[in-house]
């Protein structure tokens, strides 16, 4: 039996703007601007689970690793 790959999970708009916690229009605006993937059923729109924690990853931005700076950091207690 030939592999198959797994049917990906579609979320509705109402479960992908709870996950992102964005107001409904803006996750529409998102998808019309292609910035997340979309399947559309017919007059439904879904969004494949997958590209929606793609859409998260693509707009993650790191932390600094020294939130310091390069330079000591002293205050009234000493240097450190």
């Amino acid at each position: 039996m030939p592999e198959t790959k797994a049917t990906p999970t579609l979320l509705t708009a109402r479960e992908v703007q709870a996950r992102l916690r964005l107001g409904r229009n803006l996750v529409y605006k998102l998808a019309k601007k292609r910035e997340i993937t979309t399947v559309k059923i017919g007059t439904k729109v879904f969004f494949p689970q997958d590209e929606v924690e793609a859409f998260i990853r693509r707009n993650t931005v790191p932390a600094k690793r020294n939130f310091l700076g390069s330079h000591r950091y002293q205050d009234n207690r000493g240097t450190f």
